[in-house]
């Protein structure tokens, strides 16, 4: 990181997310996102539209929040800010009230279309044969000003912004399609002869029927979206709104974003846990189904850590919050949920850049349609002008901008049912482009819950003596294999000799100072680090310990390997991926694991800061390698893959070195994995084919091409077909996402 980026951190003080309404396609986007930029005191603001979000950063000294929100709305759009206080309804109201005043927009313009179409067609209805079609079309003229300009309000302040900003979107078509039927309705009104026609027909009903169908299209739209953040809801149902606290002696209810680390949280039988914490009081069976896609409610005691979101079944529970609900894991998780489905894969970036050049085009040919039909065809003005204006409407590419941020949100979403996590969009499409998956074994192949087998002891030494040496030692350490030690030597003594100068190197072993002699504990890299000889009788999966650089005893552990890990893997060959395992084992070990699981390629005795060497030389021989670790000690080959997926529970999910985080210990999820991101991307590219092919077809139908074979658009027809081809090409195809059966 350079030293400007680094002063460009430090300068941050908040960052903020708003909802963002009224964003129809990529250019709405696009405009909303160049305008936070040129801001002063904004940084690196991003606008999805899949999300309809805008997140940025205010830097110190920045405009407040106010005048960001306003400077949106000045674009045509409504932001509406997140976050607010848990007793505070104010953002979910201004969000009801927003849709309410939309649907009344809706109702209003149904209803005014409807009088305008009525009083269009009055020759061929006797009630209205009292009317003159003069009256009729002046009657239209207020009618069809209160549709256009107050019910289509957006579509005209979005139009202004895109002057402003010298760019051109969805709403420049609409509204340059509607003004025109508008505005050469009134001309046609005041000054008849123009139109060099027997029947001086003006299109009210054009522009009022425009509106109204894309109005339709776009509430259409807003419901299948919002049923597409439907995983979202579900975490964010998770969390507890408020907590009972213990201070100074008194229960105390307040919103859990009040509650500080260090607090006593109260949870009665029933509730859920609003923090991340401890158990300093009760025992209780918690059900983290909902957190770890752990099925069986699992038995909770004092010292015991326990999750936010989670369920407490049966028992009165003390718990001291051990970290900020901001911080906590379900915090997290939604975090990552939310960026993932707000960045933008590669795939999108290119449909992007397609749709706001694509505007421009749309406008070129509709004058060109409009020239052809009347000055070298020699049609009417109406008839030539109702071609240019069908162009318009019926090319607008929301279907395009769509395609791929729907189908990201959904893929998420599913995944995310699974307990499958993606750090970015990008790894959505970098799964399906590994062809090499490369395990690591211990805590991804096996359990990585290592029981004492047996202890052979040497010379003047008793098996409980090297156990309790061990154990001494090992007790300053986090490590699983010295946790089973530790818990070997515990469950039948108390007990523990004094250590000094502990010391840990990863990958290697522990050493300390017992007495004034000198200990060494570790595998099969330590031995060989240190150059220390071994009994014959040594196994495989013995730890060693070392007494001034004499051997005293090994301790001969067991670490099963999961039980279906052997059917995965089988379904990985089938499936034609190459598989590897890497381990710190001895070869003799790794050689065992890897003959019961048939994998035919590994490496043994590999430190952790050799891994992605291992990596490389996979990757130099063009292999596209996809790294599965549990997310510490792998970081480093993690990050050097070209997907890196972070398998195992609970706090494993801060990773940031993995792509993709695997919260269920699951290597069924593995397969899901590649199912849903398969299924994605595929879902993404028949969007983006339909949604080109539709704007493909439409344009030359709409501009009249077929009308010698009798096939001809109307505008009000191309603003029909228009509205709902984005809801029939992407959203309904995307939709399939959410109710993909993964096994």
């Amino acid at each position: 990181m350079t030293n400007e980026e680094t002063g460009t951190l430090e300068k941050e003080i908040k960052k903020f997310e708003l909802d963002i309404e009224g964003m129809d396609c990529p250019s709405c986007a696009m405009k909303i996102e160049r305008r936070l930029n040129k801001l002063e005191g904004i940084h690196s603001a991003k606008v999805d539209l899949g999300s309809e979000t805008a997140s940025f950063a205010v830097l110190e000294g920045g405009p407040e929040l106010s005048i960001i929100k306003d400077e949106i709305d000045k674009l045509g759009y409504k932001a509406i800010e997140q976050h607010v206080d848990e007793e505070d309804s104010a953002a979910e109201e201004e969000k009801i009230k927003a849709r309410s005043a939309f649907r009344k927009k809706i109702y209003t313009s149904i209803f005014l279309s409807v009088i305008i179409v009525i009083l269009g067609m009055k020759d061929h209805l006797e009630f209205l044969s009292f009317i003159s079609m003069d009256a009729a079309n002046w009657i239209s003229l207020p009618l069809s000003t209160v549709v256009v300009f107050w019910c289509g309000a957006k579509f005209m302040k979005g139009f202004l912004a895109d002057i402003r900003a010298r760019s051109a979107g969805m709403d420049s078509l609409i509204a340059i399609g509607t003004l025109s039927a508008y505005f050469y309705s009134i001309v046609i009104l005041i000054f008849p002869e123009i139109s060099g026609e027997h029947h001086h027909t003006v299109y009210f009903e054009s522009a009022a029927m425009i509106i109204t169908f894309i109005l339709l299209g776009n509430y259409l739209e807003f419901n299948l979206k919002n049923r597409t953040h439907y995983a979202i809801k579900a975490l964010t149902e998770l969390q507890a709104k408020r907590a009972v606290v213990l201070r100074n002696g008194s229960e105390l209810e307040i919103p859990v974003r009040k509650v500080k680390v260090g607090d006593i949280v109260l949870v009665k039988p029933g509730e859920r846990i609003p923090v991340d914490g401890v158990i300093t009081e009760g025992i209780s069976s918690i059900d983290e189904s909902m957190m770890t896609g752990e099925s069986l409610p699992l038995d909770k005691k004092t010292g015991d850590k326990v999750l936010g979101g989670t369920l407490n079944q049966n028992s009165y529970l003390k718990i001291k919050t051990e970290k900020a609900v901001s911080d906590s894991l379900l915090s997290k998780i939604i975090l990552m949920v939310k960026d993932a489905q707000r960045s933008k894969p590669k795939i999108q970036r290119i449909a992007d850049r397609v749709s706001e050049i694509f505007v421009p085009i749309v406008i070129v040919i509709s004058i060109v349609t409009f020239f052809v039909w009347f000055s070298y065809i020699g049609e009417t003005l109406s008839f030539s002008l109702l071609k240019a204006v069908a162009v318009l409407i019926i090319a607008c590419p929301c279907a395009l901008g769509l395609a791929t941020p729907i189908a990201i949100v959904l893929g998420v979403g599913k995944a995310a049912e699974h307990k499958i996590l993606f750090n970015n969009a990008e790894a959505i499409e970098n799964v399906n482009r590994i062809d090499t998956i490369l395990f690591d074994k211990t805590g991804t192949l096996t359990y990585g819950k290592f029981d004492v087998k047996k202890i052979i002891a040497y010379g003047q030494h008793t098996e409980n003596e090297v156990l309790k040496i061990a154990a001494s030692i090992e007790n300053f350490s986090e490590h699983p294999i010295a946790k089973a030690i530790t818990a070997e030597y515990r469950s039948n003594n108390v007990d523990m000799l004094q250590v000094s100068d502990f010391r840990m190197t990863s990958g290697i072993g522990v050493t300390g100072t017992i007495g004034g002699k000198s200990y060494m504990i570790g595998g099969a890299n330590m031995k060989q680090a240190a150059k220390l000889a071994v009994s014959d009788r040594s196994s495989s999966q013995n730890i060693y310990l070392y007494e001034n650089d004499i051997l005293i005893g090994e301790i001969e552990l067991s670490d099963r390997v999961k039980d279906n890990a052997a059917d995965i893997i089988s379904k990985l060959k089938h499936e034609s991926y190459n598989i590897a395992m890497i381990t710190g084992d001895s070869g003799v070990t790794a050689g065992e694991i890897a003959g019961e699981l048939g994998i035919t390629e590994y490496k043994a005795q590999v430190l952790p800061d050799k891994k992605q060497e291992y990596v490389s030389e996979l990757q130099k021989k063009g292999a596209r390698v996809a790294m599965i670790g549990d997310g510490i000690n792998d970081a480093p080959a993690l990050s050097k893959s070209d997907l890196g997926i972070a398998i195992g529970t609970g706090q494993d999910i801060a990773i940031q070195s993995a792509d993709v985080i695997l919260v269920k210990g699951d290597l069924e999820n593995i397969l899901a994995l590649f199912k849903i991101s398969r299924k994605t991307i595929t879902v993404i590219k028949q969007n983006i084919f339909w949604a080109f092919f539709y704007n493909a077809a439409a344009i030359p139908v709409a501009a009249g091409v077929f009308v010698g074979i009798g096939i001809s658009v109307t505008p009000v027809m191309a603003s029909m077909i228009m509205a709902l081809s984005d809801v029939v090409t992407v959203l309904l195809n995307s939709m399939r996402l959410k109710y993909l059966k993964i096994r």
